[in-house]
């Protein structure tokens, strides 16, 4: 699934130059390939929107935009009253030392290297992995600190394109019971990003 918003327009020949110079620039150098999903965590945060009524989305205005999981991680618009349950995410972006989620419950380890290994406090068995260097935005984690997510800067290079040429980032999401991962979807250009939160939808 990706997401397009309006964002400055390449010229033509501009565009054209660029798709006649990623084949060579591939060859020459590697090209990433499309960023993997893992089925299991898509599965289970479907289950937890179905069961649980939670959801990653932002507010316009009275609105919530959000990603409906339920129907191909499509975004979805609504006027019903949302709840926004979670509190503030979990900075790790030019983080050092150890630091500590919001809640409490989980310790980031930032001490060496460009990724931050987060681990439940009561469980050291639970840790996952994440990059501070692509990450765009704190770490969110669901009600239940089953899941979390950040935005991230998508692979330079990445082969098929996403977004005609525009920026692509990416909407990673965590399984913090297995400690794996998944590309929830891709947005492009001038998308409000930094706005994505954890939301509870209202049940009617």
């Amino acid at each position: 699934m990706v997401i397009r918003t309006l964002s400055s327009k390449v010229s033509a020949s501009g565009r054209f130059a660029k798709i006649l110079c990623l084949p060579l620039f591939c060859m020459l150098t590697s090209c990433a390939p499309a960023a993997t999903t893992s089925s299991q965590v898509l599965d289970a945060l479907r289950t937890n929107q179905q069961m649980g009524h939670i959801v990653i989305g932002y507010q316009n205005g009275g609105r919530l935009v959000y990603i409906d999981t339920t129907a191909g991680n499509s975004f979805k618009e609504i006027s019903m009253p949302a709840a926004e349950p979670a509190p503030q995410g979990l900075e790790l972006r030019g983080a050092t030392g150890v630091l500590t989620s919001p809640t409490g419950n989980w310790n980031a380890s930032c001490a060496t290297g460009s990724d931050c290994t987060v681990t439940l406090k009561a469980d050291a068995r639970k840790r996952f992995s994440v990059s501070r260097k692509r990450a765009l935005t704190p770490l969110y984690f669901s009600p239940d600190s089953s899941f979390a997510f950040l935005v991230e800067k998508a692979p330079n290079w990445r082969f098929p394109l996403r977004c005609s040429l525009e920026d692509e980032r990416d909407v990673i999401v965590y399984d913090t019971n297995t400690g794996t991962k998944s590309v929830l979807t891709t947005l492009c250009g001038g998308f409000p990003y930094g706005s994505l939160r954890w939301y509870e939808l209202g049940t009617q």
